[in-house]
């Protein structure tokens, strides 16, 4: 654990874990609505795609894989499962396995088959996405959904209407124009069904109208996921250029009203509350991705701002940021995907003299947080490959368990420990910090 990861590597290491996080959970953990997908030209035996994902569930095999190229042999066993299917996991899915097949085809993602894999990613993500729009859409607008099957095997969607949020439909958006490009540019667009390709088309200028109406009132930490949803979007495709941009600088802006100099943010301006922990990170990944994409100077200035607050929050003798005064802190792994998707967008996009201490930052961070909290379950034999994957070993490893990030950690300021106090698999919290870590 004292060895010095530098930046380069330790961002491998994170997507990789990323990418095996996505493929255990959204393709092989068999924890929702399943689909037999039968080509004829993949070397791959019994292939079943999720197309409808289930929230929560504990992560362990039924069995040990025999044959690393039998999706079936992989399956979760079926406890604990939380068996509820929400607009956001879904979407988060679908934008996970976009990013990895991204990665993979453009050769930043390194995989053995990596051609089938990109393949049955962006297939999946195209028949996860024919399932958002056909099940859970409801005069264009999203709600959470309840599976359930009846005495004679038939599934059904139970529609809560009491669950209905806007966040959802931005990253459904995000979600359907990541999907939309890639398969055009594989030459798979037929995948889709209309309904989901409407849905794009009227939904995106009704979306960006709404987030910059709603700008001044709208929460700081919604107002960063919505323009995080429009950037990756802008970034990644050619849709809407001039909306999405002339969008995204209204919400930039709106934030930067609200940092003060000392990097507080407010949650809205006319709120005397300051943001969370949480919310200054990804303002901080947020505006170092504003700068880059957009250029304006209140967006590095602010940037920096953030940066140095947070600073203080890191312990150097621990190599730990801290969220509060309290002995024994609780961090999601939402909290850790902040933490360096931040580093990471503000090294790339808006660091200039501090890159040092921004390496000792993120390699500190990745060391205890990752590696020696035990949030990552580091799996100990291949999964869908031919030889042992190269990661570092987290505290914990096990066979039993398929390699994701877990939910919760807790860590006691006074002894520098961590420990796990929850072991299941919240599909929302790590499909969002695979998200942001790719």
């Amino acid at each position: 654990m004292d060895s010095f990861y530098d930046n380069e590597a330790v961002m491998k290491y994170l997507e990789h874990m990323a990418y095996l996080n996505t493929i255990s959970y959204c393709l092989l953990s068999g924890c929702g609505i399943k689909k037999y997908n039968k080509d004829e030209k993949s070397k791959f035996i019994n292939v079943f795609i999720n197309v409808g994902l289930y929230r929560k569930a504990l992560p362990q095999y039924m069995g040990k894989p025999e044959n690393p190229y039998d999706f079936s042999t992989y399956q979760w066993k079926d406890k604990k499962v939380k068996k509820a299917i929400s607009p956001m996991v879904q979407a988060l899915s679908i934008i996970s396995m976009n990013l990895c097949a991204r990665k993979i085809l453009d050769g930043s993602l390194t995989i053995r088959n990596g051609d089938y894999i990109a393949y049955f990613f962006s297939g999946a993500g195209a028949e996860q996405l024919n399932f958002m729009y056909d099940n859970l859409l409801k005069e264009n607008l999203l709600y959470v959904s309840k599976h359930k099957t009846d005495a004679l095997g038939k599934d059904s969607l139970e529609i809560d209407e009491d669950s209905l949020e806007i966040l959802p439909q931005y990253f459904a958006a995000e979600a359907a124009a990541l999907t939309q490009d890639l398969l055009y540019k594989t030459r798979h667009d037929k995948k889709l069904s209309q309904r989901s390709k409407d849905a794009l088309t009227i939904l995106l200028p009704d979306l960006c109208h709404i987030a910059a109406k709603d700008s001044l009132y709208t929460s700081s930490r919604t107002l960063c996921q919505i323009c995080g949803s429009l950037m990756n979007i802008y970034e990644y495709t050619g849709i809407d250029r001039a909306l999405i941009y002339k969008t995204i600088n209204i919400l930039g802006q709106e934030l930067c009203e609200r940092v003060s100099p000392k990097g507080d943010i407010l949650r809205k301006p006319d709120d005397s509350k300051i943001s969370s922990f949480f919310t200054m990170f990804i303002a901080l990944s947020c505006l170092s991705r504003l700068f880059y994409l957009c250029g304006f100077d209140n967006y590095l200035s602010c940037s920096i701002v953030l940066f140095k607050a947070l600073c203080s929050r890191m312990s150097l003798e621990d190599g730990v940021f801290i969220k509060n005064e309290e002995n024994k802190i609780e961090y999601s792994i939402k909290d850790i995907a902040a933490i360096l998707s931040a580093l990471k967008n503000f090294k790339k996009y808006a660091a200039g003299a501090a890159a040092y201490d921004l390496d000792k930052m993120i390699s500190d961070s990745f060391k205890n947080m990752i590696l020696k909290s035990g949030i990552f379950v580091n799996q100990s034999y291949p999964i869908l490959e031919d030889e042992k994957i190269s990661l570092p070993k987290s505290t914990n490893t096990s066979r039993k368990s398929p390699p994701v990030f877990l939910e919760r950690i807790e860590y006691k300021k006074s002894s520098n420990k961590f420990k796990l106090i929850d072991e299941s698999f919240n599909a929302g919290h790590s499909l969002w910090a695979c998200r942001q870590l790719l």
